[in-house]
């Protein structure tokens, strides 16, 4: 193999390498989606049982599948995921969840269905394709609210 040739490959391998260490869902900003794994999953049960101590586990459905988001921005982890619990069922979720990076997740409590940032940074509603869907005042200023796209 000529020099030349032994280059461009090089060049190429080298590149293809580069490109597959980046992770696929990752904003400019650091904001990042994560896999929400099964043990994710019971972590964020574990954390929203706790919260919810008036129920019993076994009445409790969730995180119902394809409804949970899972992220980090900075120092911290996020999730937002839909449980489904006796004579409500899903009203008033998706339920909130933080966590220091490998920490112990918090429950935040529910939605009423829109997120406003701060609570989940803006930059990880965005990164979950989160679609615009009200208006708050906080703070004397006007926040945009996101809702999963339904």
């Amino acid at each position: 193999m000529n020099p030349k040739m032994r280059t461009s490959i090089l060049t190429a391998v080298a590149a293809a390498l580069a490109f597959a260490s980046v992770p696929a869902a990752q904003t400019a900003d650091g904001a990042r989606n994560l896999a929400a794994t099964p043990k994710v999953k019971a972590a964020l049960r574990a954390a929203f049982i706790r919260t919810h101590s008036n129920l019993t586990a076994s009445s409790i459905r969730g995180p119902l599948r394809g409804r949970t988001y899972y992220g980090s921005y900075g120092r911290r982890e996020y999730a937002v995921a839909v449980f489904s619990v006796p004579r409500f069922g899903t009203q008033d979720q998706p339920e909130i969840f933080r966590r220091p990076v490998g920490g112990r997740w918090r429950d935040l409590g529910d939605t009423g269905g829109a997120i406003c940032p701060p609570t989940i940074p803006l930059l990880l509603l965005k990164l979950w394709h989160f679609q615009r869907s009200s208006t708050t005042v906080t703070n004397g200023r006007s926040v945009q609210c996101y809702a999963p796209r339904s």
